[in-house]
């Protein structure tokens, strides 16, 4: 039987309050740090039901407190960080509140053995996404700890909780293995969207063979549990989308020059559903290098192929493409990046988007006018063939952003941001434009340090 998000906030703040106090006592001296603030926002957005037909906008107002505790030791460092909001709906005069709770535990039991515990609680209605985010993984946690909620679920209450743990050990010089698990909880509100719990435990080694040749073998388990939601349209529940698959890829690195190494790799997954759809693997055979051709000029290329198989259907084949440029100057930077593949879309909080062969381009570029005063703009496409779908249907998504943040008075800050989004698909319900413009007001101070 699963919690309600109130029985998981309290199970939450228990657990990690006993972790605390239950943590490795140290003669180090520890530094604690109480800090509060309040963000006030205003937020538009001009279709919050992602339809093309009858678009419907909303204005909303926000009040949303903030406290942070953060103890920070050479070798433990505890943070726990609670922000809840009161959203007034200025469309239908309701309010709501919504919720955020993350906690977090990284410790070096010794000087080459680390381990973390760390959880994010959410209540909301908003499908969130961060022009900022830059994909880069956590350094003793190789997968995403974050819940990708799409943003073509719309204004939808839902609520999830994000639990991860692993270790990482240098077992041999420059040649570490690693072990995680991550569980999450994603719960809906409506009955149009299913629920799902994720269960995912995974192991890595990197190993150093000479100066020159380095390993790795990665694997990663799902079980994925999902309490489908009801077909609206002829008021029947829909077949169990169960799901355990396993993943493993082999990497194996040359250093060519100081600052430039290749590789290669092979990956092999397999997906098998309880009922629907059909079960599917797929193998990836691949080649690339990382390459840093100045101190502020950064190359990731990745070039291969997968090869698909679909249990009762044509096999598929996908070009794996990965290129990452980045440039860094005093005071801007820019990034572009385009991929291209196989991408698995079942935890993201919609129904029908699931496997899919995708290419995609991205940039974005920073700029800081003045010492308090910076910019962001970012512009992506992305293009989706559903796999899984009868029959297979394309979708072109186009998005921009663009972020103004200036700071003052130590304290305090003003954010502007501005999102447009257009979706194009084979079928005209999933087709849709949407403008959001989010203003904000934060001030944050530290109230106590010791």
């Amino acid at each position: 039987m699963r919690l309600n998000n109130i029985a998981y906030l309290a199970l939450l703040c228990s657990f990690f309050l006993c972790l605390y106090l239950l943590r490795p006592l140290s003669a180090e001296a520890a530094q604690q740090v109480m800090r509060s603030g309040v963000t006030i926002g205003h937020d538009y957005d001009s279709n919050i039901n992602r339809h093309s037909a009858e678009e419907q906008s909303e204005w909303t107002s926000s009040l949303t407190p903030r406290l942070t505790y953060n103890r920070a030791e050479l070798t433990n460092n505890f943070l726990i960080d609670y922000a809840p909001s009161v959203v007034y709906s200025h469309h239908t005069d309701n309010e709501r509140i919504d919720q955020y709770l993350q906690a977090r535990y990284d410790s070096s039991l010794t000087q080459k053995w680390l381990v973390y515990v760390h959880d994010t609680f959410i209540l909301d209605d908003d499908p969130y996404s961060d022009p900022v985010a830059d994909g880069t993984d956590n350094q003793l946690n190789d997968i995403d700890e974050t819940i990708q909620v799409s943003d073509r679920r719309g204004r939808n209450r839902y609520w999830t909780n994000n639990f991860s743990t692993g270790s990482r050990l240098e077992y041999a010089r420059q040649s570490f293995a690693k072990v995680g698990y991550q569980y999450q909880v994603f719960d809906n509100k409506e009955a149009a969207f299913s629920d799902f719990v994720k269960h995912s435990p995974s192991m890595s080694i990197l190993h150093r063979l000479n100066h020159q040749w380095d390993s790795q073998f990665d694997y990663r388990f799902i079980k994925g549990d999902f309490d489908e939601g009801e077909d609206l349209a002829s008021n029947t529940h829909r077949q169990s989308r169960d799901l355990k698959t396993h993943t493993s890829d082999l990497y194996l690195y040359y250093k060519l020059k100081p600052l430039t190494k290749v590789f290669g790799r092979y990956g092999y997954s397999q997906t098998k559903y309880d009922e629907l759809p059909n079960d599917y693997y797929y193998h990836l055979i691949s080649a690339g290098l990382n390459h840093q051709i100045s101190p502020t000029l950064n190359l990731g290329f990745e070039g291969g192929i997968s090869l698909l198989r679909i249990d009762n259907f044509s096999d598929h084949d996908a070009m794996q493409l990965r290129i990452a440029l980045t440039k860094a100057w005093e005071r801007n930077s820019w990034s572009l990046s385009a991929d291209s593949g196989l991408d698995e879309q079942q935890f993201s909080g919609t129904d029908d988007q699931g496997l899919s062969r995708f290419w995609g381009v991205r940039t974005t570029y920073h700029h800081t006018f003045i010492k308090d005063l910076t910019g962001l703009v970012s512009l992506s496409y992305r293009d989706d063939t559903y796999l899984e779908r009868i029959p297979e249907a394309d979708e072109q998504r186009v998005q921009g952003d663009a972020m103004l943040t200036y700071s003052f008075a130590q304290w305090y800050q003003i954010a502007l941001r501005y999102s447009y989004i257009n979706q194009d698909a084979d079928f005209a319900f999933n087709q849709y434009n949407d403008h959001r413009v989010l203003l904000e007001f934060s001030v944050i101070k530290d109230l106590l340090k010791w």
